[in-house]
């Protein structure tokens, strides 16, 4: 019991009715003196990992309604008792039970039949029972293994529509032979299959599926009358299905008609037309909307509806990506704009002139006898000193006007004041700016994050092309070695591959299993991300096309003598979208302090980098964050990100010296002349985008090197060096400017492309 509540009630129903094929492949005898069929299908779903002990009642109780005599029972029981042993054989050796071994077992079964009953079955009729048992076993293992393992929704391959051919012969022979009481069952289920081939196969498939079902009556009456007629049944109704279901209906009747009275391909009677006809009316009277999705059940499974979702969803998820980014281009437009200064209107001298006067004349009892004597606010009389005080200079009485001298009782507050006003505008006018600062780094970010949801947005409605024959091609190949693929999704975007496959736990580590898929779809591909489990043992896998190019890297640093820490930087990291970065910062002067910088500025860049952001605008972001410190640190930054994909480097230098590209033929050398990085608010990053071909190397190096070698130094070395390997090239480059006495942190990063 515990056992069966694994199972779905719609598994058990399908094993209780696996006892009708059972029966009717066990009825299938042109001969009495030749045993039925049934054991092949029994082989075959045991083989396809049916339950043994849930299919094995089946297959005796079809076997013993086919055949209840002392033979037919042993022929019921023996193949149950040898598979079995078979099953515990291969499970103690840990072995799976393969097509060989099971066809091997299936004909050893047949041993007690023959030894109990050697009188009746003369040689022969041994040999006949072997060949057509064996026979029908590899047929039925095929198709019920493209049936029952990978689904009905995938397309047949040549073989297994010839096992699944045969097979309906076997079991339309077994049904012909069965009579009960003059109605024959056969021609209800004829009358029913022509009219679903009819309205749910194309015309080849359907004329395949009634020319067997007629065969398999053909070899019961020996008459090929009876598979003409079923064949004919078919053609005239289909030719006339497009005027609708009855008349259909009605052509399948005629020609039923005319075949048995007038061509007599079969005995004719009134049973004879009501099981056509019943098989028929019961198509007919199925609801439209149950006939139109009979195709779907059969071949489709949905996938097709899951495609159309996916599409669907890429749009809906384009519409609101580009929904956001228009949301933080907004942002970045309000963030962006200045806001409103205090005393707009009036001169820096002004402002701090009304701050010595609130300060010093608010609580003077004279003021307003200076007022009066003035025709004005005390204010003016302070311009001059506070003009003096913001340019630097220091506040004596000499510099107060004569009216003040003559008549302030409180000079030594008055130049407190004046000192104290304008210290609090050089705070207020520094605040006010790195207020705008921030801002401005605000807006940037804000126009990166739309930039980069924008980007998101167009990659994601950037058209895809599923390929289904491919995939119908990869689960047929993936089949022959074994390899159970349910389903496959593949389409190709910007001319690369990507595959979406599910199958058993058990073949992932299968290594025809990479073969294959490479070859099918004509290119390398690589397992993208780990597989993710289903469910009932199986699990879904990711493959995505191999970058065109590779990449092999060296690098080598050497710290300034005295030294206690390198303040050269460097970053080799692997980004999204096949592309790999590598730089080198290099922080003002050296040891600990560069250091810090150095590496805060660096790992700031990658981040931006892996999220997605773009080159300027991150580097014009970090600019202005490191503005914000309180403290002058600047850095030299030089990076380069290569598309392993096309093959192009895109340099990014602020303050970094040059950087080269060793070719076949000739050393390239790529300049800058941007400041460096955390110097000046707006300073401008230098970029360039080179070609690169396999085999060429590029190279990044800090001040260090340039100071000892040169940059026409560096790029002599590198046209003399014999090697393309890129650390000896490092190594190289580094004992060189070692040997010339380098008097800095030095650092090399050589990538080769292959």
């Amino acid at each position: 019991m515990k056992k069966l509540r694994n199972y779905k009630d719609g598994d058990i129903i399908l094993y209780l009715l696996s006892v009708v094929p059972f029966f009717l492949c066990a009825n299938a005898k042109i001969d009495d003196n030749i045993l039925g069929l049934a054991l092949g299908l029994y082989v075959a779903l045991i083989y396809c990992r049916c339950d043994y002990f849930l299919i094995s009642p089946m297959y005796v109780a079809g076997c013993a309604l086919a055949d209840a005599s002392v033979v037919g029972l042993i022929y019921a029981i023996s193949p149950v008792i040898f598979m079995g042993c078979a099953k515990v054989i291969h499970y103690a050796f840990a072995k799976p039970l393969n097509m060989i071994s099971a066809n091997v077992f299936a004909c050893l079964s047949l041993l007690p039949v023959f030894i109990f009953d050697l009188g009746v079955h003369k040689i022969p009729y041994v040999i006949t029972t072997v060949a057509l048992n064996q026979v029908f076993c590899y047929c039925a293992t095929v198709i019920c293994y493209a049936l029952v393992v990978r689904g009905v929704r995938n397309k047949l391959s040549v073989d297994e529509i010839l096992g699944g051919a045969i097979m309906i012969v076997i079991m339309s022979l077994g049904l012909y032979r069965c009579n009960v009481f003059g109605f024959m069952p056969f021609f209800l289920i004829a009358g029913w299959t022509v009219m679903a081939c009819t309205h749910c196969f194309s015309l080849s498939a359907g004329t395949l599926i009634c020319f067997a079902l007629g065969a398999g009556g053909a070899a019961a009456e020996i008459n090929l009358g009876v598979c003409a007629a079923v064949v004919a049944m078919f053609i005239v109704a289909d030719g006339f299905k497009k005027l609708g279901i009855w008349f259909s209906f009605a052509a399948v009747l005629l020609v039923d008609l005319l075949c048995g009275v007038f061509f007599n391909a079969y005995a004719y009677d009134l049973l004879h037309l009501i099981a056509v006809a019943l098989g028929a009316f019961a198509f007919a009277v199925l609801p439209r909307k149950i006939r139109a999705k009979m195709p779907v059940y059969i071949t489709d499974n949905g996938v097709n509806s899951a495609r159309q979702m996916v599409k669907h969803n890429r749009n809906e998820v384009f519409s609101r990506l580009t929904g956001v980014a228009k949301v933080f281009y907004e942002m970045g437009d309000c963030f962006g704009y200045r806001p409103a200064r205090a005393f707009a209107d009036k001169t820096p001298s002004q402002v701090v002139a009304r701050e010595i006067m609130l300060r010093t004349c608010a609580t003077c009892p004279s003021r307003a006898l200076c007022q009066q004597a003035l025709g004005s606010d005390t204010g003016i009389l302070f311009e001059g000193v506070a003009s003096v005080a913001l340019g630097g200079g220091r506040i004596s009485t000499s510099d107060l006007p004569t009216f003040v001298n003559a008549r302030c009782r409180n000079i030594p507050a008055l130049l407190s004041n004046c000192e104290q006003s304008v210290s609090d505008f050089n705070t207020r006018r520094e605040n006010e700016k790195q207020y705008e600062l921030s801002q401005q780094i605000v807006a940037e970010q804000m126009y990166g994050v739309g930039k980069l949801i924008s980007n998101l947005a167009d990659d994601i409605n950037r058209g895809i092309n599923f390929d289904t024959s491919l995939e119908q091609k990869l689960i047929e190949d993936l089949s022959y070695c074994n390899i159970v693929c349910t389903e496959a999704v593949m389409y190709s975007k910007d001319g690369d591959f990507f595959l979406n496959i599910t199958i058993r736990s058990d073949d992932l580590q299968k290594r025809a299993l990479d073969e294959i898929v490479c070859k099918v779809l004509g290119c390398r591909m690589q397992r993208s991300g780990v597989p993710q489990s289903v469910g009932n043992g199986k699990a879904a896998l990711s493959f995505c096309a191999e970058p065109r190019y590779g990449a092999v890297y060296g690098e080598a640093t050497a710290r300034k003598d005295g030294s206690d820490e390198n303040g050269d930087v460097r970053s080799v990291q692997k980004l999204g979208g096949d592309k790999l970065f590598f730089a080198i910062c290099d922080g003002m002067g050296s040891g600990s302090d560069a250091h810090e910088g150095s590496n805060s500025t660096l790992n700031m860049v990658e981040n931006f980098y892996k999220a997605g952001f773009e080159g300027e605008s991150v580097l014009n972001m970090i600019n202005r964050l490191l503005m914000l410190r309180n403290k002058d640190s600047f850095s030299a930054l030089d990076l380069c990100v290569i598309d392993m994909r096309r093959a192009i480097a895109h340099f990014v230098k602020l303050g970094g010296v040059q950087s080269f590209i060793k070719r076949a033929d000739n050393v390239e050398t790529v300049n800058s002349s941007a400041l460096p990085i955390g110097i000046v608010e707006e300073a401008v990053p230098f970029t360039d985008n080179k070609l690169l071909s396999s085999g060429d190397i590029v190279v990044l190096v800090s001040d260090g090197i340039i100071d000892s070698l040169g940059a026409d130094g560096v790029s002599l070395i590198l046209s003399r060096a014999e090697t393309f390997h890129p650390q000896e090239i490092c190594d190289m480059l580094l004992s060189q400017a070692t040997k010339r006495g380098a008097n800095d942190d030095s650092t090399v990063i050589a990538v080769r492309l292959v």
